[in-house]
């Protein structure tokens, strides 16, 4: 079990204002009408289960696994969020995300796909990728020194 990782997140996020208000015109009559969207304020959480093949192999056993295999780090993200307010709270929406990441010395790239798990998140699935450069490894001595402190 020690490649297992989990992690979390919990956050509240706050609107800068309680609504919004816009105006259209309609077309059959031509009159103005106003439409009021409620802002509420969302409790932001979610969590991931990952397996690192990484730390399997280099801190637990060595299963002398072949390259690209021997970096992955599968996972599944779920990512939620409640609505807190203003007409809308308890309607939990979110996504559930598989995916895999291979990271090297440098960088990493990984895709997950983004399934909805419910119809206010959507009825389609989606793809997320990512690549990430470790700049303290492409540049040691200048971006990858420390601030404060350490050898100059």
């Amino acid at each position: 079990m020690k490649p297992v990782a989990i992690t979390g997140v919990a956050g509240i996020a706050i609107p800068t204002s309680a609504s919004t208000r816009s105006v259209t015109v309609n077309e059959r009559t031509g009159e103005s009408e106003i439409e009021i969207e409620r802002n509420p304020d969302v409790l932001e959480w979610g969590f991931a289960l990952e397996y690192s093949v990484i730390y399997l192999q280099s801190q637990v056993q060595d299963l002398q696994l072949p390259a690209p295999i021997d970096r992955l780090i599968p996972l599944v993200e779920f990512a939620l969020e409640t609505p807190l307010n203003r007409g809308t709270e308890g309607e939990t929406t979110g996504t559930i995300n598989p995916g895999v990441i291979w990271a090297g010395k440098y960088f990493q790239v990984g895709a997950e796909a983004v399934i909805p798990i419910n119809d206010r998140a959507g009825t389609n699935v989606g793809v997320i990728a990512q690549l990430h450069f470790f700049l303290d490894d492409l540049f040691p001595h200048s971006i990858g020194r420390p601030l404060f402190g350490g050898k100059k």
